[in-house]
This record gives structure tokens, sequence and C-alpha cells, in this order.
């Protein structure tokens, strides 16, 4: 290098070279780290990425595991000065041990111009170059270093790509380096946000290492409103422990998270670049052009594309249409504190907002934005041009917001916006409100009414029935509509599907598919997104009435991703198809996914009075108590589907159907758990109600087996096929073929058993039906595994109904105590003596010793206090019963 001026190298503090200490809360990401492990075998990595997706802290992880071979340098904006720059990457090279004593960039100095000194650069080339093993460079915050002249020596040397050199850099941005070459070589590894957001698993994990007492079901939505951005999880919990909750944080009130997003978000960016940003955070979904009508900036278009570069990716962009979305959690602060500092400036972008949409016919943000203006002129005209498009097109947030901005007065003096206020009552299982609006329509009804109005009525009017009437009155209204007068509107697709319902009624399920196949698809084709919800929910239910269980599932999943996109509060709909969702759960053997599915139930219906709500909340509770008692809660399982059960009475108001599944799950959980009087309860209250069923005889054949009388028990599963008692629900069939096993293997009828076990297989197999078989007593499943191998088409499903048995972790079933122990149990709370119980139950004292003996073995305890206290834990010592028999 002679000829140069050569200067020492530049004194820095020795934390610009050496790898962070992780956080506390470190949260390990193995597939980033195996990801990077391989990127660093390509030669180089991109970690890119905004503020707060843990670039630093997932590098100084990586390198922590690769000490000795990692040479750290935290770029700042000092390290603008090529000479501090190149004095740090050097003391980075000087401090890692796998380079060598005598390698001349231990000891190199440093030129005055080294970006631009070939001499320097060559030397570091050829020093890396001769290694034996490759050295890591990690340049951390990259977008720190403006300065052309630091990044022209960077460039140079790897143009050189020197053979111990592997090159790591985190940025905000692209940085300006040969990328797209190492990319087309294959030579590149990037981590971008996408990788870097946390999962809901190590989310979760997070929560828990802070433990901030963010409860477990929040962590999913807490995910979503984050986008799994680190900084806004850690944020979270912080606010957590400041509040208590989440509320303030979800709500864009939070100040410490709005300092964050200030001072580490938007504070790099241009003022310009930031004024957009608050502008579009009005809107949820920005189309193209509707940034540049509201910002007033012609380049607002090629901003938003320079944000949503993948490395910052401050704006996603895409889709289709195209266009542009903020990530949740910067928007709702963003709106937040724009409305807080200038509401006047919010509402006239909502209003520039209103415009653009209702010009380019997007009828329900033009609602939306119209509403939140405050412009209630607006509101009323764009209800009474598009209030029944966009209550077709599942629009019904919007529609509530907008009738409750007019307010009662305005609203209710229009017949039509009355009937529309109905028809969202409705969809939320509030009747009486319902009324009251069609009241209201009724007494301003014109003299010569359009025919849209006369059929939204005559809809009105059937929807009541079919949510608070019985399933003959429903018929009767759905009926009285008019579908030539019907075919002529928007609603004649409504219209049929509401006619339907007769053709189920008379169980003509071909023609009932037929046309919901016909309406759901005109009604997709002209974006009625509500009517063809409400036919994919109709169809699952037809295919779970014939035990097309796959099918049935498979739609409901698909109006449950429909029905996510339009977040709901609160509807019959939700209601509906979560229950479809749970019972696919229960027969497919997942307990745990119908007891999730249950509780979402719960959610979707409130305290919504209808009666088809109260029967679904009752269905639930039915599903979630069978599914708790397969997962260990025997007892307080049993007790909510009795709770159910009563609460549901004798009435006709739900399907035959219904009751028969609920009155065969509830049967079969009280019968193998010995709860003898709820188990003759369940069956008397089925009899009247599912009379001549086949369902009254497996739970007569399920019976007889308990009580060891298997010549009687087969005798009536013969009675099954020979009589002309159909089974309601289609798996009832697997479970009496599982009976049948039973049976066989007890009266040693090997060959029986096998016929009994080949039609439970063949009948469960194409509705995925494993519930039957998972739950199975142990005999089945001991009777099952010898028969692997010799089950023909049977054994695949066979073989994946025992791996799923295996992976459960349920403890096993109690043995059930005998109508003595529990005659004794009950009195044990009295502090009667054993004498004195003796006395009581007419019995030896001795007989008394023996059944508490057996008391305290069956419920695992040693004492008699401990007895009481077990019992009633598990509802033994409440309304639980004393015999099964009779």
């Amino acid at each position: 290098m002679k000829g140069h001026e050569i200067s020492p190298r530049r004194r820095l503090p020795r934390t610009k070279v050496t790898v962070p200490d992780p956080p506390a809360d470190l949260v390990s990401r193995p597939r980033l780290l195996t990801a990077l492990d391989d990127g660093a075998e390509r030669g180089m990595v991109f970690v890119g990425a905004p503020a707060g997706y843990g670039k630093t802290v997932l590098l100084a992880e990586w390198a922590s595991s690769r000490r000795g071979a990692v040479a750290w340098v935290s770029a700042d904006a000092e390290d603008n000065d090529d000479r501090l720059f190149w004095s740090a990457v050097l003391e980075a090279f000087s401090g890692c041990a796998r380079v060598p004593a005598g390698n001349p960039v231990r000891t190199l100095a440093v030129p005055a111009a080294p970006g631009t000194d070939l001499a320097f650069l060559a030397t570091i080339a050829d020093a890396l170059d001769a290694m034996t093993e490759p050295v890591l460079l990690v340049l951390d915050g990259a977008q720190e270093i403006t300065d052309p002249g630091t990044w022209r020596g960077l460039q140079a040397l790897l143009r050189h790509q020197p053979a111990g050199l592997r090159l790591a850099i985190s940025s905000r941005r692209e940085p300006p380096l040969p990328l797209v070459r190492a990319r087309v070589a294959g030579r590149l590894l990037e981590v971008g946000v996408n990788r870097l957001r946390f999962s809901p698993e190590e989310a979760a994990t997070l929560v828990g290492a802070t433990g901030q007492g963010i409860p477990s079901h929040q962590v999913g939505l807490l995910v979503a409103r984050t986008g799994g951005w680190p900084a806004g999880l850690r944020l979270a919990a912080a606010s957590t422990a400041r509040q208590g909750n989440l509320a303030d944080f979800f709500a864009g009130r939070d100040r410490a998270v709005l300092d964050y997003l200030t001072d580490e978000v938007l504070a790099p960016l241009p003022d310009a670049h930031q004024d957009l940003l608050r502008a579009i955070s009005i809107c949820e979904e920005v189309p193209v052009g509707l940034a540049a009508a509201l910002s007033d900036r012609p380049d607002a278009e090629a901003m938003l594309r320079e944000l949503g570069e993948p490395a910052g990716q401050m704006v996603r962009s895409g889709g289709t249409p195209p266009g542009h979305r903020l990530p949740p959690l910067p928007r709702t602060y963003l709106r937040a504190e724009l409305l807080r500092r200038a509401p006047e400036r919010t509402r006239s972008l909502h209003a520039a907002a209103a415009r653009w949409f209702a010009e380019h016919d997007q009828q329900a943000p033009a609602l939306l934005h119209s509403v939140r203006s405050g412009n209630t002129t607006r509101v009323g005209e764009l209800l009474r041009r598009h209030a029944v498009a966009l209550f077709l097109s599942g629009e019904h947030n919007v529609l509530r917001l907008a009738l409750a901005v007019l307010g009662d007065r305005r609203a209710v003096s229009s017949p039509l916006l009355a009937l529309v206020s109905a028809a969202l009552q409705l969809e939320r299982g509030e009747p009486s409100s319902a009324e009251a609006q069609l009241s209201c329509a009724e007494v301003a009804w014109p003299a010569e009414p359009e025919a849209e109005l006369t059929v939204l009525r005559q809809l009105v009017r059937s929807r009541l029935a079919q949510v608070d009437r019985g399933p003959a009155q429903a018929a009767r209204a759905a009926e009285q509509i008019d579908g030539h007068l019907a075919a002529d509107t928007g609603l004649g697709g409504l219209a049929t599907l509401h006619r339907i319902a007769t053709l189920t009624a008379r169980r003509d399920r071909g023609s009932a598919r037929e046309a919901l196949s016909r309406v759901a698809d005109a009604a997709e084709h002209a974006n009625h997104h509500f009517l063809v919800t409400q036919c994919l929910v109709t169809l699952s239910g037809l295919a779970g009435s014939d035990g097309d269980y796959r099918t049935m599932d498979t739609l409901a999943r698909r109006v449950q991703a429909r029905h996510a996109a339009h977040d709901p509060h609160r509807s019959l709909e939700g209601a509906q198809v979560s229950a479809q969702l749970a019972f696919g759960s229960l027969l497919r053997g997942d307990a745990a996914e119908c007891v999730e599915h249950a509780k979402q139930i719960g959610q979707m219906l409130g305290d919504a009075p209808a009666r088809a709500a109260r029967n679904l909340g009752l269905m639930a509770e039915t599903l979630r108590g069978a599914a708790e008692f397969e997962l260990g809660g025997w007892h307080s399982g049993l007790r909510r589907m009795r709770r159910a059960r009563t609460r549901l009475g004798t009435g006709r108001s739900f399907s035959t159907e219904h009751a028969a599944w609920c009155a065969v799950l509830e049967h079969r959980a009280a019968l193998r758990l010995g709860a003898a009087d709820q188990t003759r309860e369940t069956f008397r209250w089925a009899q009247p109600i599912i009379a001549g069923s086949g369902e009254l005889l497996l739970m007569r054949a399920r019976t007889q087996l308990r009580l060891g009388r298997r010549d009687a028990a087969s005798a009536v599963l013969r009675s099954l096929s020979e009589e002309d008692a159909p089974m309601l629900v289609p798996w009832s069939g697997v479970e009496a073929s599982l009976i049948g096993v039973r049976a066989a293997l007890a009266a040693e009828a090997r060959e029986r058993a096998v016929r009994s076990l080949d039609e439970a297989l063949r009948a469960a197999e194409p509705g995925d039906v494993r519930f039957p078989f998972v739950f199975a007593p142990s005999d089945v499943i001991t009777f099952l595994t010898s028969r692997l191998g010799k089950l023909g088409t049977g054994e695949r499903f066979a073989c994946r109904v025992l791996a799923q048995r295996r992976e459960l972790r349920t403890p096993p079933l109690p043995a059930p105590l005998t109508e003595r122990e529990r005659s004794v149990l009950r009195l044990l709370p009295t502090q009667r003596s054993i004498d004195e119980i003796a006395q009581d139950l007419t019995v030896s004292p001795n007989t008394v010793k023996t059944h508490v003996r057996g008391i305290y073995t069956k419920l695992d305890v040693r004492s008699r206090r401990d007895a009481v206290a077990t019992a009633l834990r598990r509802g033994l010592l409440d309304t639980e019963v004393t015999d099964f028999t009779g």
C-alpha cells in the first residue's frame, strides 16, 4: 500500500463489535436458525424488515451458536465515515478466533479513503481468501449507513468473492449491494417480514415468558391484530402489565405503543411519507387511486410502492383487485391519533373516501365512510338506494352502523329501512326487536308498494317464523312468499332459499340440494355473500343429516372462512356453522377441537332470546359436555349434557334428529360412568320424541350389555335390523355395530364379532366417523388390533383410529360406584359413625367398612373428608344417581 496515506484504526466502543446479549424473554426460533445456517453456506444472508421484527435478536442468537466464527458490527450513523466503518470491520475480524494470528486483517491499518483504496480492499480480500474456514461478518442495522462511499468499499470487496467471507446483513431497507446478482446465482438467503412474524405458538411462548397474564384464548386475536409483529407482542404484554387488560392496546389508546411507533417506525420516514400513512389510515383497504384522492398527491402510488418494498414493508400491496393495506396495529394507532389531533381533517378524509368509493361503485365502503364523516343526509340516501343489496352481500355491520347514525325516528319512518332493520335483528336472534320494526313498516306502508318492498316484508315474516316459531309455522310462512313477484327483484334467490325449507320438510333432499346449488352459484356471481353462506350452511346441514360428514365439514369450513372475512360480532349463521364444526370435530374424535367450536357458539349467540338461538346454545352444551366427558371431565360433562336436555324440554321446537343424537351421546356417557338415574332419565326423555327410531333400540341394547345380559343385547340388535326402526342419525349405525362387537365377544362368538366389526368400519370410513372407535371400550380396541392385516379396505381407517387413540392423554374412566357404595357415600358428609351408618342401611358395620374401602379406592382418597371433598367436586353428591337397572 505504498504511496497511500496510512492512518491507525479509529478507536471505537467495544459494544460496537460485540454480539449483543439476548433479552430476558428470548423466544428461540429454531425454524429461522436452521434457515440461517443454510444461508451461511450459500454465502450471503439478508434479514430485512421494519423496526421491531427481532432482526438483531435473531442474528445475535444465531451468532452466539457460532462462537469464534463471527465478526459482529453494529452499524450506526457514524459509519457514514468510511474510516470508522472499516476500523470497526477490521476490529471485528481481529476479535474473531477463527482468524489466524498472522492474518493481515489483524494488523492492517486504515487508509484515509478506504472505500476507494483498491490496494487496501485487495489486501482484505486476499487475507480472507487465504483462510481455511470462512468467517461470518454480521452487519446489523445497516439502514443507518446512508453514505455511498461506505457502501462502495463493501461492494468492491464482495466483487472479489473471497472464499473465507460469509456476509449477513440486517436492515430496514434493502442495502445498495449486489443482491440481485446473488439472488439469481442462488447465493442469497432472504429472511423478510413474513418469516420474522411470530406464529401463534411462538407468540404463546413469548406471552408466557413475559408473565403478564394475557389469557391464552386472546393470543390468536393478539397475533391477528399485531400481524405477528414481535415488538407489537411485547408492547401488548407491557400494556397488560400497566392496564390489567388489552383494551387500551387494541383501541389505540396506549401512549407507550404510540411513542414506539412514532419514534421507531415513523420518525425515520420523510414527512411526506408520514402524512400519507396518516391519511390512508382511515381505510382498511386502499384501492389503487384512493391514496391520491386522500392525500392530494399525484405521486401517492409511487410512495406507497416505496413503503411496500420487502425490507421495509410499512405497507402491504397486491391482491385482487390490487390495493394497499397498512398493518393492523400501526393503522389502529395512526387512525386514533389522527382523530384525537385533527378531528375535522379526519371527517374530511372520510368524506373524500366516501365520494371516491361511491364514484367507483363500491357502496359498502361508501356508506361506511359517510357514516364516519357524520353526513347523515348522505347516509340516508345511500341506505334507500342500496340497503337491500348490502344486506344480501353480507354487509350487516355497516348497515347497523348506518341505521344507528340515522336514529330510530328517521329509520322507522321508511318501511324499507324498518324492514331491513328487522331482518338484521333476526340475524342476531332478536325476534322482539324485529317484530317492533315490522310493526313500524306496517304503519308507514305505502298505498302502492313496489315489488321489492312487498317481497322483503314476506321474507322478514318467513325468517321470523324460522328463528322463533315451530317448523310447521316456518313452512307455512315460506309458502306465502310470492316467488313470481320475487323473481323480478333482487330478492329472488333469497325467496327461493326460504321456499326450499318446504322441500326439506317433505324430505325431498335431492331437489333441495339441486335448488340450493343453483341459488348459491347465482348469488356468487352477483356477489351476494350473505345468500351464498346461507345456502352453504343449509347444504352443510343436509350433508350432515345424510351422514356425509366429510362434505358437512368441508362446507362448514368454507362458510367459516367467508364469515371471518366479514368479522361479525354475533349472528345465528356463525353459531350454526360453529355447531356443524363442533359436531364434525366430535365425530372425528377430536374432543378438544369440539370444545373450542362449542365455545364459539356461545360467543356468537350472546344472550339472544330467539328459539333458534336457544336450541343452538343447547346443542353446543350437549356437544361440549360429550367432548368434556371424553377428555376426562366425566361428571362435569354429564352435568352439562343433563342441563342442556332439561332446558330443551319435551316440546318439538327442535328436530327429532337433534333429539336423537343428544340422547345417544348422553345415554352413552351416563351408562359408562354408572350414572343409572341419568341413564334412565335420558331414555325416558327421548322415548316419546323419537318413538320408533333405531336409536331407542340402540340405547336398550347398550343397557342390556351393561347389565351383563349379552343375549338380550344381541336380541335387541337383531330386532334393530329386522324391524322398521330407521336410524335418525346416520352415525348411530356405527355405534350399534360396535355394541354388536362387544355382545359377540362377551358370548365368545368370534365370527359374529368379526362381521359386526367389518360392518362398523364400512359404515364409519366414508364419513370419517372415528368417535365411536377412538373412545371405544378397551375390549373393542383389543379386538380391532388383533384384526389388523385382515380388515381389507377398512385397514387404513383402522390404523388412523388406533394412532389417534394412542395420542390421547386422558385418564382412564374411573370404576363406577355400586348402588351400596353410593348409599354409603351419601351418608359420609353427615358425620355419622360406621355403626350408625350400618344401622341406617340395615347392614353390618363390617359391610359398611368394605363399602368405604371401595369408595376410597375408586375415588383415590385416603380419608373420609377427602372422599366427601372429591365426591362434591365430581358431582357425586348432588343429583347423581344410584342405580341403572329397571
